[in-house]
């Protein structure tokens, strides 16, 4: 089971040209068990007939058994009308994905399977989904003995558990993966002030219902590991409550959730391991019954087990992942956790019992695993949670976090750093549900709460809607930068530097953001853009969308269809980001010399014609290697080489219009642009000092990395480490543009990664607009 990313994205864009074309009616993948389970579910109400010897085979000398069988990666099956067939070639010829008819459906209630000329199968689907008799294994749970001890931690706690691994800021790695691609992140991985804090869930606009204020999905997760060892069920429970509350803390509705359950355990056929497996399903059941969630899909991972030195046999523990999804009717509606406001009040929605049993405060203060109190579940928590999706959607809510590892600590700690704002809290005021301590009150980690910063000017409004349910006004935020719970406090330097390592640069402007750029003056033809994509481009939707937003009247173009001859029917080019071809020889290097071999008079005709050529990112990498940036005669003057930091990076980025530059689409910028890069090779590398001077004198760099309020913009605001801090180079016409950042992915104003603190502008839409002007 070997993946081939770039082999799936071809496929996905396959099925998703064939979906919009009503090609099929019928989709699965070939997942576990291959086509046995995919062909055999597909046609289990009719039957079916497959021939073996049409499947394509990585390689030869497999057995029928095998094809059958196989988990091979990046595979779907599809139910084709007759009719429909060409067409579906055709566009599998389009995208360069192999496309093969295996078999048909029919009415005859059996699955037969073929193989050279004879039948290997030929079973009564009745049989196969509903005759074979059920196995009968043992299972055993035993419920440990709860253990006592006294909690009495100092204020150390909170750092540590700020600290800890589990619990610590994950930015590091977050930024090492690509979670802006598409254009369609409403709400990232990291939100707050310096772009730093722990964002509850991901909210996410797909790009077929992209707009000024589209609909948007939300994506959590859940898991509570350190329940295993405790109750199993508990665990399943906690997990599923944790990414419910994840999804309505971003303003998903939580009538409109769907989860999915991803078990890794060990082997089922051991009575102990059966038996929390089976204790851990009873808990999930029951807590999908509690917040009406249905079950859309799942995964297991079983038998994961190993024998140490001495041969006995350990299972990992037992883990259970369980991802949600959830429905906002706007984006604008989605909520972050990082405060907003001096002298807001901070409401506790959720009733605190002693529930320090398996969590992270409870090991660090040395109680056994079993001590401090069982999690109980309250029937009423669907309840309030309906009641503050209520006040977010009336605009009422202005922050929420929800309690979770840590509890309200933990909690209120995220909020302040990220938010970058005190907290005075008095816990004693939170709604319990037995008598507490302090330090119980502040680490309790039981299910279904939310801390919520609540406008001023509706708490009324907020309190009358929770009169009779388990919430209280516990303080309030603060300009000091100081957390204050009860009689503990602590600088919220001291948290975010135990959190974080060091404290974030704050990405924030230092200026007002200027007047949209006035949108291109209406033509009776919009200019023709060809979107050029080959196999691995990711950006190609995204760059779509920009050029119509600013007047253009974009087509997607695959290159595998592109003659050289097409390219003059086109008013402008455009590149778009990715990994081409997987990137296998460099970035951009197979795309270029395609682009230099197959189209290079073609494009050089384009250029010498004076039409607009944009490259952004893995364009512009392509555009460097096939000579077409910076353009002129001898050797390559300039690259661009891995990051300077070694790894790939995904951040928000600013970018200062160069004065002087050659490039009229950048020339009439007013303003720096705020757009996101991600890249592992993005940084410009030149040949020597005089090579950059040249580059500068005939005013081909258009762009350049800036930092907010002037200075140096050393790492992470040139994330690559270019000299210069070059962003983006042009030809010296100044009708080809190339640049590492997104600009197509701020196009709307949900897309700033600030959004939710009210802030708007400086949106790479400005680009596009002038950029099409000149088309």
């Amino acid at each position: 089971q070997i993946g081939d990313p770039i082999q799936e994205k071809k496929v996905a864009d396959l099925v998703l040209a064939a979906r919009d074309e009503g090609l099929y009616h019928a989709i699965t993948d070939c997942g576990a068990g291959g086509l046995s389970s995919a062909v055999g579910e597909m046609g289990a109400a009719l039957g079916v007939r497959v021939e073996l010897e049409r499947v394509p085979l990585k390689y030869p000398g497999l057995e029928p058994w095998e094809i059958w069988l196989s988990e091979a990666q990046e595979r779907m099956v599809l139910a084709v009308p007759p009719d429909r067939w060409e067409r579906l070639a055709e566009l599998a010829r389009l995208y360069r994905v192999e496309a093969v008819r295996i078999g048909r459906f029919e009415a005859s209630g059996r699955l037969v399977v073929e193989a050279g000329g004879r039948a290997v199968a030929d079973l009564a689907m009745d049989f196969v989904h509903g005759g074979w008799p059920r196995r009968e294994r043992r299972a055993e749970w035993r419920p440990p003995r709860l253990a006592r001890a006294r909690f009495e931690p100092g204020p150390e706690l909170l750092p540590a558990l700020l600290a800890h691994p589990n619990l610590r800021s994950r930015e590091a790695l977050v930024r090492r993966y690509d979670h802006l691609v598409q254009g369609g992140t409403a709400g990232g991985p990291l939100v707050g002030a310096a772009d730093h804090g722990p964002a509850d869930a991901a909210v996410l606009v797909p790009q077929e219902v992209q707009g000024e204020d589209p609909p948007a999905a939300a994506l959590a997760v859940g898991l509570a590991t350190g329940l295993y060892p405790v109750d199993p069920y508990l665990m399943a429970f906690m997990a599923l409550d944790e990414a419910v509350r994840n999804l309505v803390a971003v303003g998903a509705d939580p009538d409109r959730i769907a989860v999915l359950d991803n078990f890794s355990w060990g082997d089922p056929n051991l009575p102990d391991r059966l038996g929390g497996l089976v204790r851990a399903s009873q808990g999930l059941y029951d807590a999908a019954l509690r917040y009406g969630t249905p079950f859309v899909s799942g995964k297991d991972s079983l038998n994961n087990e190993y024998t140490d030195a001495r041969g006995v046999r350990h299972a990992i523990p037992g883990t259970l992942v369980v991802s949600g999804l959830g429905r906002l009717a706007r984006a604008s509606e989605a909520q972050s956790l990082d405060l907003k406001r001096p002298g807001d009040p901070v409401w506790l929605v959720g009733a605190t019992g002693r529930a320090l049993a398996g969590s992270h405060a409870g090991a660090l203060a040395g109680l056994p695993v079993t001590a401090g109190g069982l999690p109980v579940f309250d029937e009423r928590a669907p309840d309030w949670m309906r009641a503050l999706h209520r006040a977010i959607r009336a605009g009422w809510v202005r922050a929420v976090h929800d309690l979770s590892e840590g509890g309200l600590a933990l909690a209120a700690a995220e909020m302040a750093i990220a938010g970058r704002l005190g907290l005075d809290l008095d816990p004693a005021r939170a709604p319990v549900v037995e008598a507490l301590s302090e330090a119980e009150l502040l680490f309790s980690e039981s299910p279904s709460r939310f801390l919520v910063e609540v406008d001023p000017a509706h708490e009324a409004e907020f309190a009358a809607l929770f009169e009779g349910r388990p919430a209280a006004r516990v303080g309030r935020v603060t300009p000091e930068p100081e957390l204050r719970l009860g009689s503990w406090r602590w600088p919220l330097e001291t948290l975010e530097r135990a959190w974080r390592g060091e404290l974030a640069p704050d990405p924030r402007p230092h200026r007002p953001a200027p007047e949209p750029y006035a949108a291109p003056a209406v033509r009776r033809t919009p200019p023709r853009a060809a979107v050029l994509f080959a196999p691995g481009t990711n950006r190609d939707g995204d760059a779509r969308i920009a050029l119509e937003r600013a007047g253009a009247r974009p087509e997607r173009v695959p290159l595998s269809e592109l003659e050289p001859r097409d390219l003059a029917a086109f008013d402008l080019l455009l590149l778009p980001g990715g990994f081409s071809y997987g990137d296998d020889l460099g970035a951009g290097k197979v795309w270029a010399l395609e682009l230099r071999d197959r189209f290079g008079e073609a494009v050089d005709a384009f250029v010498a014609a004076g039409k607009p050529v944009l490259g952004i990112c893995n364009g512009f990498q392509a555009l460097v290697k096939a000579g077409f940036l910076p353009g002129g005669s001898g050797p390559p003057a300039v690259t661009l080489a891995p990051n300077a930091s070694g790894r790939f990076e995904t951040r928000w980025v600013w970018l200062e219009p160069e004065p002087g530059a050659a490039c009229p689409f950048v020339a009439g910028l007013s303003a720096p642009l705020y757009v996101p890069v991600a890249h592992g090779e993005g940084r410009l590398a030149v040949r020597d000092a005089e090579a950059l001077g040249r580059l500068e004198a005939a005013g081909q760099v258009a762009l350049r990395y800036a930092r907010p309020g002037g200075g140096e913009p050393v790492y992470p605001f040139d994330p690559n480490g270019s000299a210069g801090h070059v962003a983006g180079l042009c030809n010296p016409a100044g009708n080809v543009l190339g640049l590492m950042p997104h600009p197509e992915d701020h196009v709307f104003s949900w897309q700033h990664p600030r959004a939710h603190r009210g802030e708007r502008g400086f949106d790479g839409l400005a680009l596009f607009r002038r950029l099409v002007e000149h088309a």
